[in-house]
């Protein structure tokens, strides 16, 4: 009874919400299912079969009750790379093995680890990805019928090549669907029954309807089967499993973060809480079922989840009504759709691709940070020069490089010639010949990893000419110490050990004491006294006047 209750309560408060959302939001998505299918280089029905799919299973299973997925204008060039290197049946085996990959990512909780990806990382890349889409859509800017190719340098010069074969008329109606993409929100907004419509809907009809009536000889997207998804057994086996695999994985990191970024814009729209690890399983679901119907890499989209919930979506239930929509168009208007001109897909990409570009992220980047500029511009460099795996594994290795830069540059050793000379710490030394004479004291501020111990040895370096026997390192303000660190300490302690000198640490963080306490050779030093632990400075400086007191 009360789940007939909450059935009839959903009808009555939330169905024709869901209804009208999913509606639009489907007709949105057909004409960018195809488009992203051909740029992709395979078959547009294979863009409406992942919409279709990756909508229902991802709204059914995924951590985030708002977000629509299907085929995404980032996910086209690493396809595209994938089919011109392994083929159709290489993109699809890559496809279910980035679904794995997705699993595994939200069953050992990894969704919160993506936020710590740079944005010079996403942004250099997100918009060399734009950059790809916009060249690779400049043959059917132009009505050439020309290759996909994996390098845009290539596309380009087929282009410049092919030039004189322009058609006038496919670059008229590219020009067309530009304008009117651009001007009939505002015109559409102030009548009363089309303020809904999406203008890239009415200009789908109009292009239709022109290239059909009037037949126009320019290029279109070609027959569409109006058939259900059928089930495609994939070709597993080890040797494409292997030559795969980075792509695969690519596939996969590109995904997560797309999805888990639409997933927080859908918070802030709507005020709610995503399960990120939830929605990887349910992306991971999706795309390891997809190459079994022929379906390409999915993810969610940022653009179609925004229209679904500025539709007026309530439920997850408005995503799955959006694939069924989209079944029905595929089983009866699939004959109309062959008419779509490739001038038409062209404007709605490029109109997608400069989005991608996000000029004030990249503005803001460089007014704050060089370091971050360089990493930025290198990682978009890489992006449409070289290939997509290639250009995010560098991205994040100099990324990780000036974060280690930016470590070092925050650490500060201070030696107790810092310190005012009357109160604390060098009050107590001043006062006591013996601890003048044979005591000195560093304070180290900031993490204790492998450039922190070279900037601490530097700072001893230019006091040794006064080395003194006993020398207590302060380390309150450390706040961790990575295994490198360890080693060096080891190392350094064991030098002093061999010039008779004794090192003391105090105020040791709790974590950083683990770390030192879970060491071998440190807990051998320790017991033998070539190093000792206080909780305090002043501690430590009463055991030296004590051992002093009793020579």
């Amino acid at each position: 009874m009360r789940t007939e209750q909450k059935v009839k309560k959903y009808f009555e408060e939330s169905f024709s919400s869901d209804l009208k959302a999913g509606l639009i939001t489907a007709v949105v998505a057909l004409p960018l299912a195809i488009a992203f299918a051909i740029a992709s280089g395979v078959e547009p029905v294979m863009g409406l079969y992942t919409a279709i799919i990756a909508g229902m299973l991802i709204s059914t299973f995924g951590g985030s009750r708002y977000s629509v997925s299907g085929p995404t204008g980032a996910m086209t060039v690493i396809v595209l790379s994938t089919v011109n290197g392994h083929g159709v049946e290489g993109l699809l085996l890559a496809g279910f093995l980035a679904g794995i990959f997705q699993i595994l990512f939200g069953i050992f909780r990894l969704g919160k680890v993506v936020k710590y990806i740079p944005l010079p990382v996403i942004s250099g890349f997100t918009s060399g990805i734009g950059i790809i889409i916009l060249i690779g859509q400049l043959s059917n800017v132009f009505g050439l019928v020309l290759p996909a190719r994996e390098h845009v340098w290539e596309t380009v010069y087929d282009v410049i090549a092919g030039i004189d074969m322009m058609n006038i008329l496919a670059l008229s109606m590219f020009a067309g669907t530009i304008i009117l993409m651009l001007l009939l929100p505002k015109a559409l907004s102030n009548i009363k029954y089309l303020k809904n419509v999406p203008a890239s809907i009415i200009t789908l009809v109009l292009s239709v309807i022109l290239t059909y009536r009037f037949d126009l000889e320019i290029p279109i997207v070609g027959e569409i089967p109006s058939t259900i998804p059928q089930i495609h057994m994939l070709d597993i086996n080890i040797g494409l499993m292997y030559a795969v695999l980075p792509a695969a994985f690519t596939i996969a990191l590109l995904g997560t973060i797309e999805s888990l970024l639409c997933a927080v814009v859908c918070d802030a729209m709507t005020n709610t809480k995503h399960n990120s690890n939830k929605e990887l399983i349910g992306q991971g679901i999706a795309n390891v079922i997809l190459p079994f119907f022929a379906g390409i890499p999915a993810t969610a989209a940022i653009a179609r989840s925004a229209v679904n919930i500025r539709e007026g979506a309530k439920t997850r239930i408005s995503g799955i009504i959006h694939s069924l929509v989209l079944i029905g168009i595929l089983i009866f208007f699939g004959p109309i759709a062959q008419y779509i001109p490739k001038a038409y897909l062209a404007g709605i990409l490029v109109l997608v691709s400069i989005k991608m570009v996000n000029v004030d992220e990249i503005r803001t980047t460089m007014n704050i940070s060089k370091m971050d500029t360089f990493v930025l511009l290198t990682t978009f460099a890489l992006t449409v020069l070289t290939d997509l795996v290639f250009a995010i594994q560098a991205g994040m290795f100099l990324s990780i490089i000036l974060l280690f830069i930016r470590l070092t540059n925050i650490i500060e050793v201070q030696s107790m010639e810092s310190y005012d000379p009357s109160e604390g710490i060098n009050a107590t030394i001043l006062a006591d010949p013996y601890l003048k004479d044979n005591v000195a004291v560093y304070t180290i501020n900031g993490p204790f990893f492998f450039g922190a111990m070279a900037v601490f040895e530097n700072k001893v370096d230019e006091h040794i000419h006064m080395s003194k026997p006993h020398m207590i390192i302060r380390m309150r303000y450390v706040p961790f110490i990575d295994t490198t660190g360890i080693e060096r300490l080891k190392s350094f302690i064991l030098t002093r050990k061999g010039t008779g000198h004794k090192v003391y640490l105090t105020t040791v963080q709790p974590e950083v004491m683990r770390s030192i306490s879970s060491d071998a050779v440190l807990n051998k030093l320790m017991q033998d006294k070539d190093v000792t632990i206080f909780k305090s400075t002043q501690e430590a400086l009463g055991y030296l006047q004590e051992r002093d007191g009793n020579r």
